[in-house]
This record gives structure tokens, sequence and C-alpha cells, in this order.
């Protein structure tokens, strides 16, 4: 049976949790949840839980356990990746990168890009939720002030993914000559700024242009000859129930 994401798919949680499994060439399914109808989620995980990616796979159901947790990706890691995405030589630097994309550079990108994915919603109601979610945390009109506040948003993301830019230009991905979850989380939140095209990417980040084509095309499949490594495992019985931040 396939793993089933419960995502949203502009979500900058989710993005890397599918694109994992499609390097690893996982088969998979995604269930898009509703920000207004999260009943498939809260039946999942027996009222623990409300936020994605909820990744089942078999009798696991798979969620955070904490705000800054990586349950669902270290679980995906164990299961198909080999241990791939969290190598040991690498943990320390990870624990520092990971929350800095996922918290510091995430609290500026969300703000660019909400403005343009909101409004176009088509259902009244998740439209009005979705604002009544941001305001509730943000205030009211926060997505018209964000709006007004692109220039200087957009200046600020840009030199909040400078240092990657950097890294990049020592290396094919972000701590050495394979990706790792890093990369993974990084491009989850750049894919969150420019989905649906309404956000540009800053054309001077050349570098980090590049890595997106190559992360985008790089598969684990192409690799595992090279590096002399054995085929990512399948997926085994063994229960496991976990948690995750997010929307």
């Amino acid at each position: 049976m396939k793993p089933t994401v419960y995502q949203f798919a502009y979500s900058p949680y989710c993005i890397p949790v599918t694109a994992v499994l499609r390097a690893f060439g996982v088969p998979f399914r995604t269930a898009e949840v509703p920000v207004h109808r999260r009943d498939a989620i809260i039946r999942l995980t027996a009222g623990r839980y409300y936020q994605v990616p909820v990744i089942v796979n078999g009798r696991s159901v798979v969620y955070e356990t904490g705000p800054d947790t990586l349950d669902v990706a270290r679980y995906i890691d164990r299961q198909f990746a080999d241990g791939r995405l969290f190598p040991a030589p690498l943990e320390g630097i990870q624990r520092i990168l990971i929350p800095h994309i996922e918290n510091e550079v995430e609290s500026v990108t969300f703000k660019l890009a909400d403005p343009h994915r909101i409004p176009r919603i088509r259902d009244i109601v998740e439209r009005t939720e979705s604002i009544r979610h941001k305001e509730r945390r943000f205030g009211k009109g926060c997505l018209d002030q964000w709006r007004r506040d692109s220039r200087i948003l957009f200046r600020q993301a840009e030199a909040l993914l400078e240092p990657f830019e950097l890294m990049l230009h020592q290396s094919s991905f972000l701590l050495g000559d394979e990706p790792v979850y890093a990369d993974f989380a990084l491009a989850g939140t750049i894919g969150a700024l420019t989905f649906g095209g309404h956000v540009p990417f800053p054309s001077r980040l050349t570098a980090l242009t590049r890595w997106r084509e190559e992360l985008r095309k790089w598969t684990a499949r192409g690799t595992l000859k090279a590096t002399g490594r054995k085929t990512p495992p399948g997926p085994t019985s063994r229960r496991k129930t976990s948690r995750r931040k997010s929307s």
C-alpha cells in the first residue's frame, strides 16, 4: 500500500516531504486537507493533532510531537532513505540550519506569499477561514499590510537567503555533494514563497537558482551505484505515532 501524505500543497512543511519521497522513488498519494475542515487529521490522530503534514503508511500514522520536531522527516529517512537525509556527521549543523530555515526564513517569506495566495482561494468558506486564521495571529488587515510592505519584505527575504547562496558557491548542495534534509527544508520554504508564480525568486541569487534545479532533478536512484549504497529499505509494519507544527 502506498503511503498517503495529508497536506496543504503550498505548505513549506509539506513540500519537503513529498519532494523527498519523489527523490527516493517512493510511490505515494496525497490528500489535500481543507483549511476549514480538518476532520480527517483529527480522526487519524485520535484528536491529538490538527496540522500538516501527516503521513499514513500502513498501520503507522506519523505526525509531529512538538513545535520544532522533525518526526515525519526522520520517519521517512528511516523507512525509505537509508539514513541519508540525517547522516550522523551532519546532525549538529542540521539542528542549527533546519530550525533557522523553518522559523526565521519562513517567518518572512510567508508574508510575501499569503497576500497573493489567500485572496485567490475559490471556496469562500476556506478563503474566509484562512483570512480569519491569519488575522487572529497577526491582527486585522495583516494581508493588506504585508502587501503594502512587500518591497521591504522582499529585501528581508533576499538577505535571509543570501548566506545559503554563499554556501552553494562552495558545493553542489548545502552540506556537500548530496542533498540532506536541510536542502529539502530550504526548497520547501522557497517553494511556498513562489507557489502559484506570484512572487518572483530573487534573480541575483544565481547559485540558489542552479541548486533548485539540481535538487528538483536529483534522485537517489541515480546516486546509489556511484556511492555503493544499498537500495533504501521499504516500509515496515512497525507502528509509530508522532506529530508536527505547520499551518
